[in-house]
């Protein structure tokens, strides 16, 4: 009897199944749901620290306020306490000083004064902080949308309309980032949720202790809460229904909440009232960043640009304009005009609506619906991500020190713009007189913070805290008037630090005077002493 015929084994491209590899395809995901990520969302971050690598993250670091911010934080690190008045300039002695970015400076001045951060670890908080400002509003634009590609758009337009304002790092970027969560978080009605309630008034009682920009947030607030009001009247056309509505009542008891925690902070009520002092001191008027937004500013025509286009979205999109969004829009814009500096607050409002309204235009043109299909999270698409977020660290100052452990050159860290010959030269060979020292305000931070208590400014960029006679003569003197040998003698001027090309007068005035002989000069800077110094 013949023997039965084998059965063939089963192959895989030529292979016995028994030997092939699994089918990946079949493999279970076992990463936790919420550690998935798509590949949407891994294009969205892949942007972001795209923008952190190439402009913020290894950026050269501005000086005009850098360097008083770390100066008053390390005063408050040496000290132990939040000073009550002035500390750090002679000709402001005295004066009451309630300091609502205390936190801000005392971070600051510690991760400059940490070996394994120092100027790199400022550069890569101040791209990380515009990174998340940046994410928040496009991700809060994502879901409005439902675009990825919107999404980016919103956070482009945001970076391209504050542009100068991200460029110099201070406090007030961390209240942007703040301001721009608070944004994101009222946008999408998140305040509904049960996080909202413990998140928001903490950050408000962080934000209180970290910057006076604070106030912003509460104003936000307090527009989507009218706008909300207002929205369901229009809707409903019944201001009953307006009054009466749950969801808006739940902000104001939400903004209540905020303006309270706000107060957990060392200065209390005061914190309130400083905020509207600054604001309106005669000193800032002198200042050209609170100048109103014009199209001469490169800023102003960014604005400018983006407001047309906003102007000509709002017209063709088939989706309603929100009331709050409106309010939100007509109050920064009219900050933005009125000080130029107040575009750190229409640029986020103004890319969240135009990115939103801008998807439902192209939408409408193409006949498209949004896509009701829920996006694929994978686990190894959150792996990607932290891949990427990890290779992009590499090419930051702060990852080249890290992962060589070699310190920086802080030359390369720092703007052109920096007086780093003279405060060499001033911290290592000068002889510097008792007294007050004349120097541009925007330098006094940096060279007092390289020569310590040897040099006293007669002004830097805490405009508010010094006495309205002595920043205008400051202002006065930055022209060299022919009464600058009077000015100096009356302030007790013994040694001057004069940048060339914007003091040129008064450096012209020095040489020629006997009282006053030339120290050090370079292409930047002239130094002059006192021959007979006076108290």
């Amino acid at each position: 009897m013949p023997a039965p015929a084998e059965k063939p084994a089963a192959t895989t491209n030529g292979i016995p199944r028994s030997e092939a590899l699994p089918d990946a395809t079949a493999l279970k995901d076992k990463t936790p749901e919420c550690f998935r990520t798509s590949s949407a969302s891994c294009v969205f971050l892949f942007g972001l620290v795209i923008i952190l690598v190439l402009f913020f993250g290894s950026a050269p670091l501005w000086h005009s306020d850098l360097w008083d911010h770390i100066n008053y934080g390390q005063r408050i690190i040496d000290t132990g306490s939040i000073p009550a008045t002035e500390p750090l300039l002679p000709l402001a002695e005295g004066m009451p000083m309630v300091n609502t970015a205390w936190g801000a400076q005392v971070g600051m001045a510690a991760i400059y004064a940490n070996e394994r951060l120092g100027l790199p670890g400022l550069q890569f908080v101040n791209g990380l902080l515009v990174v998340i400002a940046l994410g928040t509003v496009g991700w809060a634009i994502r879901r409005l949308s439902g675009s990825v590609v919107f999404g980016m758009l919103g956070y482009v337009v945001f970076l391209i309309v504050n542009w100068q304002q991200f460029l110099v790092f201070r406090p007030q970027l961390i209240g942007v980032t703040f301001f721009s969560i608070l944004l994101a978080v009222l946008a999408i009605n998140g305040t509904r949720r049960r996080y909202a309630w413990f998140a928001l008034p903490i950050m408000f009682a962080a934000w209180a202790n970290l910057h006076g920009s604070f106030a912003m947030g509460l104003a936000l607030l307090g527009l989507f809460t009218v706008g909300r009001f207002l929205d369901i009247a229009l809707r409903t056309r019944s201001l009953r229904l307006a009054i009466r509505s749950r969801s808006a009542w739940q902000l104001v008891l939400l903004l209540q909440l905020c303006s309270a925690a706000v107060l957990l902070n060392p200065n209390g009520l005061a914190t309130y009232s400083e905020v509207l002092r600054v604001g309106g001191h005669p000193n800032i008027s002198t200042m050209y960043e609170w100048d109103p937004l014009t199209l001469r500013m490169k800023q102003g025509k960014a604005a400018a640009v983006v407001a047309a286009l906003l102007l000509l979205t709002l017209r063709l999109s088939p989706r309603r304009l929100r009331a709050e969004h409106m309010l939100a829009l007509l109050a920064t814009g009219g900050l933005a005009l009125w000080s130029a500096r107040m575009i750190n607050w229409f640029a986020p409002v103004t890319a969240l609506v135009l990115a939103i309204h801008a998807a439902a235009v192209w939408r409408m043109l193409l006949k498209r619906r949004r896509s009701i299909q829920p996006p694929v999270y994978r686990g190894y698409w959150t792996l990607v991500s932290l891949g990427l977020c990890w290779i992009c660290f590499g090419f930051t100052t702060l990852g080249v020190q890290t992962i060589h452990g070699k310190p920086l050159d802080p030359q390369h860290s720092l703007s052109r713009a920096t007086p780093i010959q003279v405060g060499r030269y001033l911290s290592e060979e000068a002889v510097i007189p008792a007294g007050v020292a004349f120097m541009p305000a925007e330098w006094a931070g940096y060279l007092a913070n390289v020569c310590g208590q040897k040099l006293r400014p007669m002004a830097n960029i805490h405009v508010h805290v010094i006495p309205e006679e002595v920043w205008m003569s400051y202002v006065w003197l930055l022209d060299g008037p022919d009464e600058w040998q009077s000015l100096f003698d009356r302030f007790g001027i013994n040694y001057a630090v004069a940048q060339k090309g914007r003091n040129n007068r008064l450096i012209r005035h020095l040489r020629n005077s006997s009282d006053y002989a030339l120290q050090y000069e370079d292409a930047q800077t002239a130094v002059f002493a006192r021959t007979e110094p006076i108290r």
